[in-house]
Order: structure tokens, then sequence, then C-alpha cells
């Protein structure tokens, strides 16, 4: 039994398809710990941020994927970026978190948009998609079937402890994707693989979720090959350089009203909360080099 977060991908040796079982709880709850996430809230931080590595798994280069999901009501959106090696990062608007706190929000799912971005942040692919569902996992299927025209079936899930809302007991999922030439009898045998799945809580055990029993129960009568685990991590590649670069895209006359001031700026990742000082002195070169 493994009951540490984990990446795993496989693809079945005789039979074309390829499924991916991911176990993010410990990470997530990293995560939200830093956001002061609780409840429903850090669920769907989760949920979301498992779409993300699903679709970075499949990435033929190093680069990122954003997964973002637009909301109407008390949350506006959710993004995850994850990369194929596993790093990850999410974040939820601050003030509209810390309103909700560890109640479920008033919200509808409004749009589902991917942006994929080479190693060097070129945008290779970006696309909308209106939302069917809460759900991450017929959410990111209707994606793949829409926008890149592949077959699949998700499952997202995660849930929070009740005794103790800032953590999470799991946060899971599974990924199958049909390759080209994968024979109708195959299809059905795999749906109805998925379709007698046991339910994610019954995965759970004291020690954690038990994503070997999930990977076990995937691949039903076919052998596969695991092509590839990995261990993922949350990860932000935000610095005070990064910050002051930001600075530097605001208009001269914005850049001169925070200089007015007087005072050091005190910014924060949104992704991190990591808070970072711009002292005046860094305004001051800001507004020279715009001079220029």
């Amino acid at each position: 039994m493994n009951f540490k977060d984990r990446i795993v991908r496989a693809t079945g040796q005789k039979t074309p398809f390829r499924m991916i079982v991911v176990d993010l709880t410990a990470t997530m709850n990293e995560i939200g710990s830093k956001h002061n996430a609780k409840g429903y809230m850090l669920k769907l931080l989760a949920e979301n941020t498992i779409a993300s590595i699903f679709l970075s798994s499949g990435l033929k280069f190093p680069g990122t994927v954003k997964f973002t999901t637009k909301f109407s009501g008390e949350i506006s959106s959710i993004q995850s970026d994850s990369t194929p090696m596993g790093l990850v990062r999410a974040m939820v608007p601050q003030a509209e978190l810390q309103a909700v706190g560890a109640n479920e929000p008033a919200i509808a799912p409004q749009n589902i948009e991917v942006l994929k971005l080479n190693e060097f942040g070129k945008r290779v692919h970006e696309s909308i998609i209106e939302a069917p569902s809460i759900s991450m996992g017929q959410n990111l299927a209707t994606y793949l079937l829409q926008s890149e025209q592949i077959r699949s079936a998700v499952g997202i899930e995660a849930d929070f402890n009740k005794e103790d809302p800032s953590k999470l007991d799991y946060a899971a999922g599974f990924y199958v994707e049909a390759f080209p030439g994968l024979e109708d009898k195959d299809i059905a045998i795999l749906e109805q693989i998925v379709l007698n799945l046991p339910k994610f809580k019954d995965m759970h055990k004291a020690e954690g979720f038990d994503s070997d029993e999930l990977l076990d129960q995937l691949r039903g009568p076919y052998d596969i090959e695991i092509i590839r685990e990995i261990e993922p991590k949350a990860y932000c590649p935000c610095s005070k350089d990064r910050m002051v670069a930001t600075l530097a895209t605001l208009p001269l006359a914005d850049l001169n009203d925070l200089r007015k001031d007087g005072k050091n700026l005190d910014v924060v990742c949104d992704f991190c909360r990591k808070n970072y000082t711009i002292t005046t002195q860094d305004l001051d070169d800001l507004i020279k080099d715009r001079k220029k």
C-alpha cells in the first residue's frame, strides 16, 4: 500500500490506452495552509489542481499548464499551475477566500480556461469552454473532448476533515485516455471498470489514501506498464525581481502615485503568499528607467 503523494503514469502493455493516478493530499494541505483555505474551498482548490496535473502530464515539452475555473457568485475563480515534473501551485482571490471561510460558497461554474506555456513562457495553446458542472472531473473530460478531441474518463475528488476543516482527508483522482485504435470492446470494458470503481472515501484508510488500490482497480484485466512515478511538490517561482518586473509594466503615472506616499510597498504573491518589500529606491529606479 502506498500512502504518500504521487503521480503515477502508465500505459496498457498490449492495449492502446494510458492512465494516470494522483494522490495530492499532503501537497494540497501544504498549499491550503499558506492560503488559510478551509472546508469546501480547500476541496475546490485541490480538485482544480488535480485537473491541471492531468493536463500537464500530457505535455510533450517542459512547460506549464494553467487551469482556471471561473465562477459566478461568492468566488470568482480558482487557478492552478502545474508542470510535467509535478510542481504545483494554486490560488483563489484572498479576500473572497477569507470571506467564505469554511462555509460552502454560493457559486455557479461558468468557464474553464486552459493555457499551456512552453519552457520560455510562450503560449502554445489556449482554450476556453463553458463549464458544464461543479465536478472538476466532468469539466476536464468535456474540455478534452471539445478542445483536443480526446476521449477520456476522469474522476477527481477531495474531501476535508469534518473535525478540522483546514485539513484534507484525501485529494485524489484518475484519468484514462483512449488512444487511436482502441477497439470498441475494450472501450466498453474500461467504461465498466470506471463505473464499478470503489468510492474514493472507501480507499481512504487511517494511514492515508491508498493510491495502489485505485491503480489496481483501474487497470482491471489489463496488463499495464508504469512509465513514470513522480512525487508532486508545492512550488512557486516568484521572487522580488519578478515582483519588480510586474510593477515595471504599470503606467508611469501609477508608479509616480505609488512613490508619492514615500513608503515601501509590501507585495504578497497570490500563489505562495510570500511577502516582498519593494523599497522607495526600487520605485525610484523603475521611474528613472521609464524616463530614459
